[in-house]
């Protein structure tokens, strides 16, 4: 959900700032526009890796996207586009890389030996 939390993220720092409405919309299209297409493929099917670190930039660009905003800059794509385009990307977008935890970093060896530490019992974290 880095996306979609972004985007939101910028919107509600613009907002907090006391931004106008369009500055508010503005940041969070800049927002979206800059995690447009990006895979979300969980280690284990848990946020761990790679996703808080994803989350970190996300805020960082959230940030970004609302100064941005804030000094005067307007997205050339309108937020509903944004949002629709977004949609249609994660339809299009192999299953393996859509949160599924099958494809990408999830299936790499250090990903499969991650997995395996984390759902057996008797394990040592080494």
């Amino acid at each position: 959900m880095l996306k979609p939390a972004s985007a939101m993220a910028a919107g509600t720092i613009v907002e907090l700032k006391g931004g106008s409405p369009q500055q508010t919309v503005n940041s969070t299209a800049i927002a979206m526009k800059s995690l447009l297409g990006l895979v979300c493929d969980p280690v284990a099917g848990l946020v761990e890796v790679p996703c808080i670190k994803g989350n970190s930039i996300g805020a960082s660009i959230a940030f970004s996207a609302a100064d941005m905003s804030l000094a005067g800059i307007e997205s050339r794509i309108p937020s509903d586009e944004l949002i629709e385009a977004m949609y249609k990307v994660g339809n299009d977008m192999p299953r393996t890389l859509r949160e599924t935890s099958i494809g990408g970093l999830a299936m790499k060896e250090t990903g499969k030996r991650r997995k395996n530490i984390y759902f057996t019992k008797n394990h040592n974290r080494g």
